[in-house]
């Protein structure tokens, strides 16, 4: 098995740090493609599901880290955040049916008998094998809320700072007017995401106005992002009928490969609507209701033709097929003879998001406009944490979530 050892140094995040673990995901039982985030005191369950491609069905084990703002470990005892044994092993698993890949399917929900939460915040579930906790095979991240507070946004084209059109800007109030904040502008941390990637993740540890019972976020420069482009989409629901994007699907014994078209620079055009579901992923296998057991795993090759590669930038696939993170699972490889920028990931059957990204050298942080470009149109998801960290305390409370779509309106 290779094994990353995990560097939580910059905060936990939901990724693989095995390469025989695939398909991490981790969701709100009742809303499974929307943000794993629920409601502290209530009925809702966090599902973590993930495939072992390893040989033998191995024994797993779990347990759940308290996290702060930051996503870094708080500094609160388990006794403190939770109730139940520190450790768990993860009960649910059953064996792939009819597939050339052949895996275990493993599935966790929580709380349950032997874990539950007890307090607010954000929480990292570490994964591991045999009992070897310094070596966890997978983490994943989920929040709990504690609604106290109410939350105001909108995501706009209109920036307090001309960018020809290419940004959005987000503007929020936090309104408390039933929770005592003794110090609203030290006390308050707003977390924003978009389309909950990670390299452009904003945090806000002060308010610009303050108002009766209100936090004012307005026309900040922090909250101006790029409006990019909508996610590229592709499905390999079926290894039979090909989606629009999808080339061929083709049998290497032993096993499948899709091959998609080749993709195009999309900065040099104009926008065009395409429906997306914000860089998500959805397992699915045509004319099954066992998707999670039923679905293959496919070698898929991307393909971005570029005349010359990008100087000092590296090209990097986003989104969640990557953990919506710029990791060295995403990056690309420049193929001087076919001129292209080439990528193949193995990936289970369903319907997937992406974009092309561009990374300078020595940065953390993406762009998308020398291939996607960047659109004021762009329906981008804005998700809009509160944290509340009174004077003394030892945690983060999450005590608001919000998010906002731009361009979006409902029918």
């Amino acid at each position: 098995m290779a094994l990353q050892l995990p560097v939580y140094a910059q905060g936990y995040t939901t990724r693989s740090w095995s390469s025989n673990i695939k398909s991490v995901q981790i969701a709100n039982y009742n809303t499974p493609t929307l943000h794993p985030v629920v409601t502290l005191n209530e009925e809702e369950f966090i599902t973590l599901t993930f495939d072992d491609l390893s040989a033998d069905a191995a024994t797993y084990s779990y347990r759940v880290v308290h996290c702060n703002a930051y996503w870094q470990a708080s500094h609160l005892q388990e006794t403190e955040y939770m109730s139940g044994f520190s450790t768990n092993y993860i009960d649910h698993t059953e064996t792939s049916f009819n597939t050339y890949f052949t895996y275990n399917h493993y599935e966790l929900t929580i709380p349950n008998e032997n874990w539950r939460f007890t307090v607010s915040g954000n929480y990292a579930i570490e994964v591991f094998q045999d009992n070897q906790q310094d070596k966890p095979v997978l983490t994943a991240c989920f929040s709990v809320v504690d609604p106290k507070v109410s939350i105001a946004a909108q995501a706009t084209a209109r920036t307090n700072i001309s960018y020809e059109n290419k940004f959005q800007q987000v503007n929020l109030d936090v309104n408390y007017t039933d929770y005592d904040i003794k110090d609203p502008y030290n006390e308050i941390i707003v977390v924003v995401t978009q389309n909950n990637r990670q390299d452009n993740r904003v945090v806000l540890t002060s308010a610009d106005y303050l108002e009766r019972n209100k936090l004012r976020y307005l026309n900040n420069n922090k909250l101006i992002f790029e409006a990019g482009n909508q996610y590229r989409v592709f499905d390999i629901s079926s290894e039979k009928v090909l989606s629009e994007r999808v080339q061929s699907v083709d049998y290497f014994d032993p096993y499948f490969h899709a091959t998609l078209f080749p993709d195009e620079i999309r900065s040099n055009r104009q926008y065009d609507y395409l429906q997306d579901v914000h860089g998500n992923y959805l397992i699915n296998v045509q004319f099954s209701d066992q998707s999670q057991t039923d679905g293959d795993y496919f070698f898929t090759h991307f393909t971005l033709p570029v005349e010359k590669p990008f100087l000092d930038q590296d090209v990097y696939i986003l989104g969640e097929l990557t953990g919506n993170a710029l990791t060295p699972q995403g990056r690309m490889t420049y193929n001087v003879q076919k001129q292209c920028y080439e990528k193949i990931l193995l990936l289970k059957q369903g319907g997937y998001n992406y974009l092309y990204a561009t990374v300078p050298t020595n940065s953390n942080k993406a762009t998308l406009q020398p291939i996607e470009g960047n659109f004021w149109q762009t329906q981008n998801e804005y998700s809009i944490y509160v944290f509340h960290r009174p004077f003394g305390s030892k945690y983060d409370k999450l005590i608001g979530f919000s998010t906002v779509i731009a361009n979006y309106t409902p029918y």
